[in-house]
């Protein structure tokens, strides 16, 4: 059973702008349960609903059934500097504690998709950019479990779908084999490197090989 947020005044507290975005893009559509949702631009900024943070009011659209929702979300204002964002360096939770908005389970579908994603683009400064956002989704998925336990917490699953994933398959939640995948691709620090190379011109090589 898919949920939807309330519609009200209450807001989901993102951590960042792309955080947002990711969290529909791993909300099921509650109308038809496929998705994902896209949000439809132009989104409502506001900075005066609470003090040091940035609401935003956005419109999204399921692109299996076009069914639309309106969802508010607040988040602290950006961290990366303005040379960090021309570089294309954006982090989807700098913070060491784990999303608000989204689990363990949707963190993990996020990775495996936006992997994908980035194995099958020809064009390198794209494959770089959706690489580097599914390196991070892994680390989130990381940021819920606790130390000497090799299964995430109760706490860690807020969806059904994610939930019904761990009762059927609770091999896929061992932190065992994130940490087996993580040891698979460069670090978060190597990836943003390569993206300041490629940003000033230098040349380099296909990094996602080393994915594989």
């Amino acid at each position: 059973m898919s949920t939807e947020p309330p519609m009200s005044d209450a807001a989901l507290p993102a951590n960042t702008l792309a955080e947002a975005y990711l969290y529909l893009m791993a909300l099921p559509c509650s109308q038809c349960g496929r998705g994902p949702l896209h949000a439809q631009p132009p989104h409502q900024f506001d900075r005066s609903r609470v003090p040091k943070t940035i609401s935003v009011n956005m419109r999204a659209a399921c692109q299996a059934c076009d069914h639309e929702v309106h969802l508010l979300f607040e988040y602290p204002p950006p961290r990366e500097t303005a040379a960090d964002r021309l570089r294309g360096i954006t982090r989807l939770n700098p913070d060491r504690q784990p999303s608000k908005i989204l689990d363990v389970g949707q963190w993990l579908t996020l990775f495996r998709v936006i992997l994908e994603k980035a194995s099958a683009t020809s064009d390198r400064t794209e494959g770089r950019r959706l690489g580097y956002e599914a390196a991070q989704c892994l680390e989130e998925a990381l940021k819920f479990y606790e130390p000497d336990n090799d299964l995430p917490p109760p706490s860690a699953f807020r969806q059904e779908t994610s939930k019904r994933r761990l009762r059927d398959h609770p091999a896929l939640f061992a932190r065992s084999r994130l940490l087996e995948m993580r040891t698979k691709l460069p670090t978060l620090t190597h990836m943003e490197a390569k993206i300041t190379e490629q940003a000033t011109g230098k040349p380099d090589r296909p990094w996602w090989q080393f994915w594989r």
